[in-house]
């Protein structure tokens, strides 16, 4: 059978099905407009070829079960923009979508973790929760609403950090408080629900 399809019961004639999309991407960059549009394609092209087999195989009264993309995450962060950019595409993914934090998972590599469908954490992995960060130029104009954005974006990180993990917004206050970058070992990042499952 082909590889991700499980099948309800062999038919006599099988369908002439397209070859498999690879499911096992790799993170292992910055964050930056490439890296977020190479992951950003895979998942949209693995999503049209799950959507595609799931209408053909009924036909054939077979069943069609896509196994998860899988991301593997070993990145320092990097463009805000571009980060958010792909964690609207994971959230729309149909198909289930696990991340894995393989070394450095910190700043938008992070939030990439936070997004899978289901989490997972190497032993000695370690996830880093921070504010946003930005620099100002030009004009008193130009850098006040450079403030302004950056506060926004700032907002819209808390927002998914609270609603994907179970850090408190009252821990993630006093975090934002009295720290400048909060590294969590695997065990923490587990029992903060940063990740499922400690691999």
């Amino acid at each position: 059978m082909p590889w991700g399809v499980r099948v309800s019961r062999m038919a006599d004639n099988m369908p002439d099905i397209p070859p498999p999309h690879k499911r096992v991407l790799y993170l292992a960059a910055q964050v930056n407009q490439k890296s977020m549009n190479d992951l950003t394609k895979a998942i949209i092209q693995i999503n049209d070829h799950d959507r595609y087999l799931e209408k053909l195989y009924p036909i054939y009264d077979l069943e069609y079960k896509p196994k998860p993309i899988k991301i593997y995450i070993d990145s320092y962060g990097g463009a805000v923009y571009q980060c958010l950019g792909l964690l609207g595409v994971m959230k729309k993914s149909t198909t289930p979508i696990h991340t894995f934090a393989a070394g450095a998972a910190m700043s938008c590599g992070f939030m990439i973790l936070i997004s899978g469908h289901k989490r997972f954490g190497y032993e000695y992995s370690t996830p880093l929760y921070h504010q946003v960060s930005t620099g100002f130029l030009g004009k008193v104009k130009d850098m006040e609403e450079s403030l302004e954005e950056t506060k926004r974006l700032q907002k819209k990180i808390e927002e998914i950090t609270l609603e994907r993990t179970q850090i408190s917004q009252k821990k993630l206050r006093e975090v934002l408080k009295n720290k400048v970058d909060w590294y969590m070992t695997a065990q923490e990042a587990l029992q903060l629900g940063v990740i499922d499952e400690i691999v």
